[in-house]
């Protein structure tokens, strides 16, 4: 990464045409965006590609109207890359939920290492029982290590909600974990039907 002077004349050499600086952007920021991409769209590989490939599409049509206001490039990047996930998330068909206990094909052996394996991830299901803006500022800061600033322009917020978004989905996962209770657990359709 380039400290704040050096991404600067990064973005403004891309700006002027220059395509190595372009290129450097992306070698930098790509990886990242496709981290934040992939559990997103549950694992989809070629879905979280695409979705990093038409950042830099969006960044190449807006680059002439970028201004620097203090933040680093990377935090206009996740908003992008926030704006185009809920546009692709609103693109895809509803699909009802159905229980596991439901789903006669998992009876049993099978029933006994579902369970075993959704213990091993109890960390993700915290995070699922979060409310999207939740999930989403947790994963920006924790798994992303965005600051609360870059946090919070990629979801375009303020930095006092990003704050209040943040303490409020961690105490959420805190009482999720702590609760003894089993969740009834429930999968997409669709994965059904492509079993």
């Amino acid at each position: 990464m380039h400290d704040t002077s050096e991404a600067e004349t990064l973005v403004q050499r891309a700006k002027d045409g220059d395509a190595t600086a372009l290129t450097t952007l992306y070698e930098e920021h790509a990886p990242r965006l496709y981290r934040y991409f992939l559990p997103r769209v549950e694992g989809r590989c070629q879905q979280a590609e695409d979705l990093t490939e038409d950042v830099f599409v969006r960044v190449l049509e807006r680059l002439d109207k970028y201004e620097d206001r203090g933040l680093p490039i990377g935090a206009w990047l996740f908003r992008i890359a926030h704006n185009l996930l809920i546009d692709d998330q609103r693109r895809l068909p509803k699909q009802p939920i159905v229980a596991i206990e439901e789903i006669e094909e998992l009876r049993g052996p099978a029933e006994r290492h579902l369970q075993q394996a959704l213990d091993q991830h109890e960390i993700k299901m915290a995070l699922a029982r979060l409310t999207y803006d939740q999930r989403t500022v947790i994963q920006l800061r924790f798994i992303e290590g965005l600051t609360i600033i870059e946090a919070a322009t990629a979801v375009g917020k303020t930095e006092e909600a990003v704050k209040k978004l943040q303490a409020r989905g961690l105490m959420a996962m805190r009482r999720v974990l702590e609760d003894p209770q089993p969740r009834r657990v429930g999968v997409r359709a669709s994965v059904l039907a492509s079993a």
